[in-house]
């Protein structure tokens, strides 16, 4: 299966847990891939479940058959990295790939970044 069809997939199994946005990183994001690549995705959500239980929903959802690495971050805590600094945010807005966001319904505000 082809990495188009993979992401396509991602992406409809998480529009029924209705992230803001869906961002893809790592290797795949750089176009690097390889047959043992994994899937890097960094999920942005508005929740009020424990950071653990957010990921687990989402493998719930997804039952990956290949190796996957997910974070899933409330918009507010996402934007907090952001402004805080913090190395794996700034790496993930140079280096991510949104490849899912939500329709926005107006006055929502998302860090405004370099294409993440």
């Amino acid at each position: 299966m082809g990495v188009d069809r993979v992401i396509e997939e991602i992406v409809a199994a998480l529009k029924g847990y209705d992230p803001k946005r869906v961002i893809l990183l790592g290797s795949r994001a750089r176009g690097e891939e390889d047959r043992y690549s994994d899937i890097d995705l960094v999920i942005i959500k508005e929740t009020e479940e424990r950071f653990l239980d957010r990921i687990n929903s989402v493998y719930e959802i997804l039952q990956p058959t290949r190796a996957m690495d997910v974070l899933v971050y409330t918009p507010e805590e996402f934007e907090h990295m952001r402004c805080e600094g913090n190395p794996f945010i700034e790496k993930l807005l140079q280096e991510g790939m949104v490849i899912y966001e939500r329709p926005s319904t107006g006055g929502e505000a998302l860090a405004e970044t370099s294409g993440v």
